[in-house]
């Protein structure tokens, strides 16, 4: 898919709130970091049953906003090594990340290229 491809009608699958896929092509939002959803003890999921809970209320936010929405790709940075492509998603105009950001459902999750430039956020931790 190409940069600001429109997507009309198209439904977009969220496997958590920072990724997921659009037909095909599995995507990842970028510079932004959502809780994990996977199990505890699941390499790569979540790292406490609080960031379970966070992860499944950023899924929901996504899902309902990209719902019936005017969807499109804005950029897209190549794939990182997941395969994944590494975009940036407006939806009705607006960039979903800074939504999402706004939201406080995700948190600034620096990359250049495929790496990271902070560590990703301590989503257990208590405020």
């Amino acid at each position: 898919m190409d940069s600001h491809e429109r997507l009309s009608g198209i439904q977009i699958y969220w496997s958590d709130g920072d990724s997921g896929r659009i037909r095909e092509m599995k995507f990842r939002l970028a510079d932004v970091d959502a809780p994990e959803t996977g199990s505890l003890n699941q390499r790569g999921g979540a790292r406490c049953e609080a960031e379970r809970e966070l992860g499944y209320k950023a899924e929901e936010f996504m899902v309902e906003m990209t719902r019936d929405s005017k969807i499109e790709i804005i950029c897209d940075y190549g794939t990182d090594r997941w395969d994944r492509h590494l975009i940036e998603l407006a939806v009705n105009d607006t960039n979903i990340a800074y939504l999402a950001l706004a939201a406080g459902h995700l948190r600034p999750g620096p990359h250049e290229g495929t790496r990271a430039l902070s560590p990703k956020p301590d989503w257990c931790a208590k405020d």
